[in-house]
């Protein structure tokens, strides 16, 4: 009796193909979470946050900034958790000293007046 050559595409003695499985596209759903560019934002804006401590409406704008995009990466567990902190720590202090700065400011026109 002849033996018929072994194909490795057939399974089930020669009746049905054997398809391999092809996985296109992503395969990781979080793959595009991966990135720490919130957390590098949040630490850009909280240190401009703090450069700017002269101007309030500048600083409490970008500690404000720094704050949202800061949480927003530790919320959605993205890579660079470490600059997410230091940029919402930063941040918040930046928005302190703006608050602080502007309450100075507002002190001195009512007792120029």
């Amino acid at each position: 009796m002849e033996q018929e050559p072994r194909n490795d595409n057939w399974n089930n003695g020669g009746q049905q193909p054997y398809q391999p499985v092809i996985i296109v596209g992503e395969q990781d759903p979080n793959a595009g979470k991966r990135n720490s560019n919130l957390a590098a934002i949040s630490l850009v804006t909280g240190i401009l946050s703090i450069v700017f401590f002269w101007v309030p409406w500048i600083t409490i704008l970008l500690g404000i900034a720094g704050l949202i995009t800061g949480i927003v990466s530790l919320v959605q567990h993205r890579d660079g958790h470490g600059a997410a902190v230091a940029g919402v720590i930063i941040s918040a202090i930046g928005a302190l000293i703006a608050l602080v700065i502007g309450a100075i400011y507002l002190f001195a026109l009512i007792m120029n007046i």
